[in-house]
């Protein structure tokens, strides 16, 4: 990410850190604007961050809400089902016997048995993730029936796997996950993606990694990862809520690449709107604070000079039928344009960099076939420093 440093400027990189809550309390009409001038609405997130048992720190199973006992016609069904897969089993056939649990457990989801008997099965075709929820099912549903074995075997898997992940993975994914709670969404992304980068075929680590895109607004990023997830989880008990999701990123024709010469022409002619088109609301909101608030005191700050015929008293008014002049001055109203005017190419200057910076290569690499805008640059020739703000290539 490239930054410019100037003399006495704010530097509005830190309200990254304010939390997603705030902003959207905060700035709820400006991201209506935004949308209009984009044509995307601004959809909620509905999945939360995932909480992996390959995490920092013990794990605990999520909470189970209790789903409701089958009819007796079920259980006899169900039963079939389970006779059924034991023969499979007998037979040395694992994945047909998994295929007869999974139709039985989709008609029973009350019967500890069956997610026991499931865990195990799955826990020998090795495939680790899924055991691991059924496991937890499994003690969730009957806490006090037989969950000795169940929790040791949980317990064995989950240490097992973990000792399988670099241990940079896992801490970067518990740093990220510390940063999504406090609204650090910048933060939780970039570690997201370096435990995505240590251990690829972690699948809580790319989706945690969609997730936190999503909550930026970089709809197509977000979507591969979460169709990574699904690719590296097919049996996610989540796949059908992650599809929904992938379908509403999709249907919305979000601008992932902001284009720079863009944001700052927009920086330009309305402080703050730079960074609103590039994805950054509460750093356009600071922009066009403090631009408001300098013109603002430069207007309302005044001094009145009063020509009077009578001499009047310290602190007295002159009366009406004496005053022979009055002249209204605003003395720092030119102080105050301009430090709206530098606050304005200030933050035009950042949005630049921002929209810059999260342009994908793809995108970068199209725009550079066409005419481009480039925003400031300096450079040093034989001796002499050279610094270009705009440059239009055609």
């Amino acid at each position: 990410m490239h930054r410019i440093w100037i003399a006495g400027t704010l530097d509005l990189e830190p309200m990254r850190n304010v939390p997603r809550c705030h902003r959207r309390r905060h700035t709820r009409w400006m991201m209506l604007v935004l949308g209009l001038l984009s044509g995307s609405p601004v959809v909620a997130q509905d999945l939360p961050f995932r909480r992996d048992y390959r995490g920092p720190g013990p794990y605990r199973c999520p909470e189970l809400v209790a789903p409701p006992t089958p009819s007796k016609q079920v259980r006899a069904q169900v039963a079939e089902l389970t006779s059924s897969s034991d023969q499979a089993m007998m037979l040395g056939d694992l994945s047909g016997a998994a295929a007869l649990l999974d139709r039985a457990t989709e008609l029973d989801p009350a019967s500890a048995e069956l997610a026991y008997r499931r865990a195990r099965v799955l826990d020998d075709l090795a495939r680790v993730p899924a055991a691991v929820d059924e496991y937890c099912r499994a003690l969730s549903l009957a806490p006090d029936e037989g969950s000795r074995d169940a929790r040791t075997r949980l317990e064995y898997l989950v240490a097992r796997d973990r000792a399988s992940l670099p241990g940079e993975a896992i801490v970067a994914f518990g740093a990220g996950l510390s940063a999504a709670d406090r609204g650090a969404l910048s933060v939780a992304l970039a570690s997201f993606e370096r435990a995505a980068a240590r251990a690829p075929t972690w699948a809580s680590a790319e989706y945690n990694r969609g997730i936190a895109l999503a909550l930026q607004g970089r709809g197509r990023e977000a979507t591969t990862a979460l169709l990574r997830y699904l690719e590296l989880r097919p049996d996610a008990p989540d796949a059908i809520a992650v599809l929904q999701r992938v379908r509403q990123l999709q249907s919305r024709p979000v601008r992932d690449d902001p284009r720079p010469g863009v944001a700052v022409a927009l920086g330009v002619l309305l402080p703050g709107m730079g960074h609103f088109y590039a994805g950054r609301p509460i750093g356009g909101l600071t922009v066009l604070t403090v631009a408001g608030s300098a013109l603002a005191a430069g207007y309302f700050v005044k001094e009145v000079d009063v020509r009077c015929l009578t001499p009047v008293p310290s602190g007295q008014p002159c009366p009406q039928s004496d005053v022979v002049s009055r002249r209204t001055d605003r003395p720092y109203l030119a102080l105050a344009v301009g430090t709206a005017a530098a606050a304005g190419v200030i933050g035009a200057i950042e949005a630049f960099f921002d929209a810059r910076g999260r342009r994908s290569p793809s995108e970068a690499q199209s725009e550079a076939q066409g005419p481009t805008l480039e925003g400031p640059a300096v450079s040093a020739r034989a001796g002499r420093v050279e610094l270009s703000m705009l440059r239009l290539r055609f």
